[in-house]
């Protein structure tokens, strides 16, 4: 219904407000995408562009990190210990995480590398501990 109904408004638009769509808003299902592409509703000229957004890209990350927890739960990783726990990936570390994920996204929207520093100096911090700081990435 989503791809269907898309499709119609980049198909009608030109015909009857006599614009075109330049972006498309996404919520990570290409197929909604794919289809207005294949469509060509402006013709070879206009192609329009997919723009993600940070909010379900954030979601997707939070998902993501609940799915590992539970499908290795009960699982040993190569240090002994199971991947939850206390100093491992909890709930709230997951929470902290999805959380500066998007911060990291927001923050550095025109800067890809800085973007992917700030995403690996976010997971670094989370792991830090009082025994082993690892800090070296985060911003001064």
């Amino acid at each position: 219904m989503e791809t269907a109904g898309a499709l119609t408004i980049f198909e009608r638009s030109c015909a009857t407000k006599g614009l075109k769509y330049k972006d498309m808003l996404g919520d990570g299902d290409s197929s909604t995408y794919s289809a207005i592409l294949e469509s060509k509703p402006y013709g070879e000229d206009c192609i329009p562009s997919k723009l993600e957004c940070i909010g379900h890209v954030q979601k997707r990350v939070g998902s993501r990190l609940r799915r590992l927890k539970s499908s290795n739960k009960g699982r040993k990783l190569s240090d002994g210990k199971g991947i939850s726990g206390k100093g491992r990936l909890t709930t709230g570390k997951m929470d902290v995480l999805q959380n500066y994920y998007g911060l990291a996204i927001r923050e550095n929207l025109d800067n890809v590398e800085e973007m992917a520093k700030a995403v690996k100096a976010s997971l670094f911090h989370v792991a830090s501990t009082e025994e082993n700081p690892q800090h070296h990435l985060c911003p001064k």
